[in-house]
């Protein structure tokens, strides 16, 4: 951009995947010369761990040791928070946004000069809102990229200002792709700053538009029969399937479930097709290949909340490590902790109990 003057920028985002995207703004020779981050916007701290100590978030960490002015919201929706950013911003060039989970005001967004942009971490339209990164994996996914959008009121539904692809790997887990693809959101980003493209701002096919959600807790329990259904690849059928899973693919529009047997019939677009191609057969309204399926689901659900499930005798077990051989299609865990003890391989484990 072609500016006598730096550009002054704030800053929306909390975790640790945008603390380090913070971080290479700060640090690079490059966008040292033509960005000025004036500004860190971010959530309050909050209790975290077994004894809820109160804690920062990572993005304010680097504004503070970087001695940047931090602005923590808990609301947006909330007047008197809501005004008090606006004069903050009101004279701001530029407010750029990565993993912030707030929807941000229509009022908010015309604000400054040039607008809001937003890195979102999947290949928009497909996978808006909170959680795209665990849902490419989850869905097993080939490919999934960022794409930065100037924003607008709705969620992630802005015109695209430039969009890159990224392999995901048979290993990727969901901490992997986090630092990949805010490499390559920084990459892109600065090469937009830079003007070494000349990007064409185009809107997005919103026919095309999924939806991704918060991850809770209880998204990572898993029944024991389903997990061992899983480890002797055993079918599973559409209720079997993980909270996330059948929840995608009974709200998302492209398809539809016909109650009486909870077939899923697919329409032919996208991910939702070979999603169900590779893994819904026949009439029997059986679900094959159930040791992918929830390998997937753990690696998207890695390190948090993950995948546990309760034993006979009502404790809690949680799969801490596991692994899928691609050609086989086997599954089998590596490590677990049982609820008050320490992890341990999964050998030891059977062993003792």
């Amino acid at each position: 951009m072609n500016l006598k003057t730096k550009i002054n920028l704030a800053y929306f985002g909390s975790p640790s995947f945008s603390a380090d995207f913070l971080e290479k703004i700060l640090t690079d020779s490059d966008l040292k010369k033509i960005i000025d981050v004036k500004l860190v916007v971010t959530q309050p701290d909050k209790p975290a761990g077994r004894k809820q100590i109160l804690t920062e978030t990572p993005v304010k960490k680097v504004a503070k040791k970087y001695g940047i002015e931090i602005f923590e919201i808990q609301n947006l929706n909330l007047k008197s928070q809501n005004d008090n950013l606006k004069l903050k911003i009101k004279s701001f060039d530029l407010c750029l946004v990565y993993a912030f989970s707030q929807i941000i005001p229509k009022d908010l967004i015309n604000t400054p000069k040039l607008g809001f942009w937003n890195i979102h971490p999947s290949l928009l339209p497909k996978y808006r809102g909170p959680s795209p990164i665990a849902y490419s994996l989850i869905f097993g996914e080939k490919e999934t990229g960022i794409t930065i959008i100037k924003m607008d009121e709705k969620i992630d539904h802005g015109p695209i200002i430039a969009q890159e692809k990224l392999k995901i790997e048979s290993d990727d887990r969901r901490p992997d792709l986090e630092k990949k693809l805010t490499d390559l959101g920084f990459k892109t980003f600065k090469r937009i700053i830079l003007k070494e493209d000349n990007p064409q701002i185009v809107p997005q096919n919103h026919t095309q538009a999924t939806y991704t959600r918060l991850l809770k807790k209880e998204d990572g329990f898993l029944p024991l029969f389903i997990l061992k259904k899983a480890l002797k690849n055993e079918s599973l059928k559409f209720e079997e399937l993980p909270t996330i899973v059948k929840e995608y693919l009974t709200k998302n529009p492209k398809l539809k479930v016909l109650n009486s047997k909870q077939k899923v019939i697919p329409a032919k677009v996208g991910m939702q097709e070979n999603y169900i191609d590779s893994r819904f057969q026949g009439n029997d309204n059986q679900l094959r290949i159930s040791s992918k399926i929830i390998y997937d689901y753990f690696r998207g659900l890695s390190p948090w909340p993950g995948i546990w499930t309760i034993l006979p005798n009502g404790k809690r077990l949680k799969i801490i490590d596991m692994n899928f051989h691609v050609t086989r299609f086997t599954l089998h865990v590596t490590r677990v902790q049982l609820e008050g003890k320490k992890e341990v391989d999964f050998e030891t484990f059977n062993r003792a109990h």
